[in-house]
């Protein structure tokens, strides 16, 4: 091995290491500028995911699908199962001071009669709605600074 060795250090003497021009660093970072400035595109309007037209169609759809399921399905509601629209309905019986409770009565049997899955699509639309507007925002705000 140690024959080996000194033909392997006397290869490596004679083998000259090869280093850049003391310009170079100049060089490479005019031609990275050059090529940026050729390559600049203009930065591109925001468009949100989900465009008015759509926010529109959906929520007319949504609206049609509450008419629908008031209309007819007022006896598809459960009186065994309480939701949260008899809870607040039962203590605004307990107030009643004025005649409210008529009036409170006929607006929350529009609620009651409208299934879970629609309002969870309702809350889900509510949140995508306002994630979008706020991130909407957000994008314009950043792209000013």
């Amino acid at each position: 091995m140690n024959k080996l060795d000194k033909q392997f250090e006397g290869m490596m003497k004679e083998v000259r290491l090869d280093s850049p021009s003391p310009d170079f660093m100049i060089k490479v970072m005019s031609r990275i500028q050059a090529e940026a400035a050729v390559q600049h595109r203009p930065v591109q309007a925001y468009q949100p995911v989900i465009s008015r037209k759509a926010w529109i169609i959906i929520g007319l759809a949504f609206l049609a699908l509450l008419i629908y399921i008031t209309v007819s399905g007022s006896d598809t509601a459960t009186e065994s199962t309480p939701g949260i629209w008899s809870t607040l309905l039962g203590s605004v019986e307990k107030i009643n001071s004025t005649g409210m409770t008529s009036v409170w009565q006929k607006g929350m049997n529009i609620f009651g009669t409208i299934p879970p899955v629609a309002l969870l699509i309702l809350t889900a639309s509510m949140a995508l709605w306002t994630l979008d507007t706020y991130l909407t925002r957000l994008r314009h705000h950043s792209s000013k600074v």
